[in-house]
């Protein structure tokens, strides 16, 4: 019987959760087109984190913040970073409606993207997949668990040097930081650059 290595099944994981998470963030008209080629996945060896899920007021219980307050809480480029313009978007759901906005940066060949969404408690875009994500480890990358500015957040690496972190604000509001061809620390400076308290006290 013969052997799969390591080197054969990551990327073969890599591949059916870019999928997955294509599938589940981008279900009929109602998400954004951002893609995240660097995901992972793995046998789970921890469960999800407690209190990440999206359980909180009722689907569309409330209205979505316009996408262009979302902009302004988008950070500007960190030091060597350049900034595109920002984009952003509303979207159909329902009887409702969620937005989001987004901004790339560029340093060299070192890409960023960091993307915030206002769901308005659908389940809709990163929401999507935020239950299904776990917690693991191998040789070739990681997803694990954390709190950023006291809020729940996934961080996934996998080689060489790709980076994320999903942060939940309040159930409701989601913050994406990409980092491709660059450093963890690229990516901690995209993180740490954003005002979590400003977008949790959003109505």
């Amino acid at each position: 019987m013969r052997t799969l290595s390591s080197n054969t099944i990551f990327p073969a994981l890599l591949i059916m959760l870019g999928i997955c998470m294509l599938a589940a963030g981008c279900t009929s008209d109602t998400s954004p087109t951002e893609t995240t080629p660097y995901e992972t996945s793995s046998v789970a060896t921890t469960a999800p984190a407690a209190g990440t899920t999206v359980s909180g007021a009722a689907e569309g219980s409330i209205s979505a913040v316009p996408f262009a307050t979302l902009i302004s809480y988008l950070p500007g480029a960190p030091a060597g970073w350049t900034a595109d313009e920002p984009a952003g978007a509303t979207w159909t759901v329902e009887d409702g409606q969620w937005t989001w906005a987004s901004r790339d940066y560029s340093k060299g060949d070192a890409r960023a993207t960091v993307l915030i969404q206002d769901s308005a408690y659908y389940n809709v875009g990163y929401w999507e997949s935020w239950d299904s994500l776990v917690a693991f480890e191998t040789t070739e990358g990681y997803y694990k668990s954390g709190t950023v500015s006291g809020h729940p957040s996934w961080e996934v690496f996998s080689k060489p040097d790709s980076y994320g972190t999903w942060v939940g604000v309040n159930e409701r509001f989601m913050v994406y930081v990409s980092v491709e061809g660059g450093s963890e620390q690229d990516l901690n400076a995209f993180v740490n650059a954003i005002d979590y308290g400003g977008i949790a006290n959003l109505e």
